[in-house]
């Protein structure tokens, strides 16, 4: 029997089973079809089902006939498509919600400065869309461009098109003078953007309506993954200075591009944000997303989130693990993802402030005595990998003899240490150095944000090193504090902090020594003529062994320096529920890349 008739009906009795189940189906189709077509002719403004039924009642003999005949007609097809295997059953259909739980509140709702916050970056995500975007597997494919973009022969000019007939959420088009409005922006200091490293040498040009060319004064093989950059519409935003860039209504209210559009904004009387609910685009270039809505929720801890999805007043939640009660067990309602992110967690020391972190014997002793197992064990409930350099396991240039000098001994810690002339005072337990005028004590401010994962894995830390006899203070200070205050004029002993290294590993913006002040991500302000000559040549070749040799070379010398104690990097949580399909990601290169493909996910089904 040919395999087209595999799934056939064997006996009349399931053929008419089948005819009565697909003609069910047919005729909600037909429905909804004839509700559609009465509206599209503006018959009637609010139609209904049972407007639908009416209009059936008005029908003639003959054609509720004719009609019968051809919803028999739809159902035996149904079922010789499905006996072929080229239709399943369950095919993705619109309509449903989907709500979800964050920590924090929405201020930036805009792609300029989003960024800096993990609120922000993931509703931002699906309010605009991007000139290119990530897949499933991390590779780079066209949003609002046509094609990814075409190369200069010199490998210095980037040309991207835009899609023809993209419009904005109120209806406009979106051109390509929307681009460069937005990437002049982020590069005028004045605007304070995060992203201006990423286009501080670059020139953009409009060449037309829909094509753009970014210029490059030197060639970069990771500039590319600039371009997943979410335009602005200028019509809305070009008449704002920067005083007022971070203060307008449209940080809350935007007009974007992605597949969801806001639709409410709910506040308590203080104007602390309760929710915001997000609406399905019409206008969005890939089509209606298949949810109707999304709706965020925010709290102000973790507590709050966990309590509002055991409540169920939440279907999700996603985070870094950081408590073994933040696991709520897989069930018959919720599929659990855990998802790969290339960030990691260090402690970047400041070279050129404190005098103490400057002996090299100093870190040297921090290092020894760093037990990253124990952060990993107790603060991410084991559900973390250990770092031990700048470039990640798995990542282009890894460099594994990193990891095998990784190792914890105190007693080499308090030797080197001994040698160096820290010595130990028995009365305050804490270590000294002899010098002009006295002693200095071993003694040093630890800066991080109020995450409560930084704040654990500080407070572990200190711990750790004050068995060393080094007296570690802590400074904890919200995020936006954090970056304004301590991270951007680099006033900071130590910081804990966390970076994304992205999809390409390329280490030039976090360690050569031209990016050692703001907006630079070189932290330490480590500053190493062999390695900057080993991240120049890597970024400037596509030549990937090239690229490999010098990344793990350049490793090497980062790990003989010590600027840093690399700790961890983990995996990031996120618990759907299982009605809610269409999901896919293994791993991603920001908690907000989840939604790389929302308008696709669904809950109904045809």
């Amino acid at each position: 029997m040919p395999k087209f008739f595999s799934n056939f009906p064997k006996t009349p009795q399931g053929l008419f089973s089948q005819i009565r189940e697909a003609a069910k189906h047919s005729a909600r189709f037909l429905v909804k079809l004839t509700i559609e077509a009465i509206k599209g002719l503006g018959a009637v403004k609010h139609s209904r089902p049972h407007h639908a039924l009416k209009i059936f009642k008005g029908l003639t003999r003959k054609d509720l006939l004719t009609l019968t005949g051809f919803v028999l007609l739809i159902a035996f097809g149904s079922i010789l498509v499905r006996a072929s295997g080229r239709i399943p059953d369950g095919q993705p259909d619109f309509g449903g919600e989907y709500t979800e739980g964050l920590v924090g509140q929405p201020q930036f709702l805009n792609p300029v400065l989003s960024a800096a916050s993990g609120v922000d970056s993931d509703i931002t995500r699906i309010i605009y869309a991007q000139l290119l975007k990530f897949d499933k597997d991390l590779k780079l494919i066209p949003d609002l461009a046509e094609n990814l973009p075409t190369i200069s022969a010199d490998q210095k000019t980037y040309t991207i098109k835009l899609k023809p007939n993209l419009k904005w959420q109120d209806g406009r088009a979106i051109l390509s003078d929307d681009v460069v409005y937005t990437v002049q922006t982020i590069q005028n200091s004045a605007f304070e953007s995060p992203l201006r490293a990423n286009f501080s040498r670059v020139k953009i040009e409009k060449v037309d309506d829909l094509t753009i060319n970014f210029v490059l004064r030197e060639v970069s093989a990771s500039f590319i993954i600039n371009l997943t950059l979410a335009p602005l519409p200028r019509h809305m935003w070009e008449n704002l200075p920067p005083t007022n860039f971070r203060l307008t209504d449209l940080n809350l209210k935007p007009i974007g591009s992605g597949p969801f559009v806001v639709r409410e904004l709910k506040k308590t009387s203080d104007g602390t944000v309760k929710s915001i609910t997000l609406k399905a685009n019409d206008n969005y270039y890939a089509g209606r997303p298949f949810l109707d809505r999304i709706i965020f929720k925010f709290y102000l801890d973790y507590d709050g989130l966990i309590n509002a999805y055991q409540s169920k007043e939440i279907q999700g939640i996603g985070y870094l693990p950081f408590d073994k009660k933040m696991f709520v067990e897989s069930s018959d309602r919720l599929n659990q993802h855990r998802i790969n992110i290339p960030q990691y967690q260090a402690v970047f020391f400041n070279l050129s402030k404190n005098s103490v972190l400057i002996d090299k014997a100093v870190r040297q002793g921090l290092w020894l005595a760093t037990n990253r197992q124990t952060v990993i064990d107790e603060v991410y409930g084991g559900f973390a990998r250990a770092a031990s350099g700048p470039i990640l396991e798995g990542n282009l240039g890894y460099n594994p003899q990193v990891a095998e000098r990784t190792h914890t001994d105190l007693n080499e810690a308090a030797a080197i240490l001994d040698k160096a002339g820290w010595v130990l005072d028995p009365e305050t337990g804490v270590r000294a150095k002899s010098v002009s005028g006295g002693k200095k004590p071993l003694e040093f401010t630890l800066a991080t944000n109020n995450f409560v994962l930084n704040v654990k894995t500080a407070q572990i830390l200190q711990k750790q090193w004050e068995q060393l006899g080094v007296n570690v203070r802590l400074t904890i200070v919200s995020a936006n504090e954090l970056e304004q205050q301590y991270i951007r004029p680099r006033n900071f002993d130590a910081l804990l902090f966390s970076e994304n290294t992205g999809a390409d590993p390329d280490p030039f913006a976090f360690w050569h020594s031209s990016q050692s002040r703001d907006p630079g991500l070189n932290l330490s302000g480590f500053s190493n003529a062999e390695v900057d000559r080993l991240l120049t040549t890597a970024r400037q070749t596509f030549d990937t062994n090239v690229r490999d040799q010098n990344y793990k070379q350049f490793q090497m010398i980062v790990t003989d320096s010590i600027p840093a104690i690399f700790l961890d990097s983990a995996v990031f949580v996120y618990n759907l529920p299982k009605k809610l399909q269409g999901v896919e990601f293994s791993t991603i290169i920001a908690p907000s890349e989840r939604f790389w493909n929302i308008h696709q996910w669904y809950i109904e089904t045809r």
